[in-house]
């Protein structure tokens, strides 16, 4: 512990700054992996519902120097990539569909 009366008041003060920012922190992380479960059930319409509050979120953390600003530029982006991707998936599929209907009906 320290002896210095300036140097308690910065532990003080580091232990408030350390739990708000856990808040902020955790809030960051579970919107990604909210994000990340409808990805993964191929959920596009609520993933793309969240994604703006997703961005807004990683934003504000980067923001409050809680995350670095290219930290938080590549968890966006990879974040989009990931939406993008189940869009060309659903996409690839009812092509495939549609193919198989039309050979079928030949």
């Amino acid at each position: 512990m320290p002896i210095i009366k300036s140097a308690i008041k910065r532990v003080k003060q580091a232990k408030v700054r350390s739990a708000r920012n856990r808040h902020y922190r955790e809030h960051m992380k579970t919107m990604i992996k909210l994000m990340i479960e409808y990805v993964q059930k191929k959920d596009s319409e609520n993933a793309k519902k969240i994604l703006s509050e997703v961005i807004k979120v990683i934003d504000t953390c980067a923001k409050k120097n809680i995350i670095h600003k290219n930290n938080a530029a590549h968890k966006k982006s990879r974040i989009q990539k990931m939406l993008i991707n189940i869009g060309a998936a659903t996409a690839e599929k009812s092509v495939k569909k549609e193919t198989k209907k039309k050979a079928k009906a030949k």
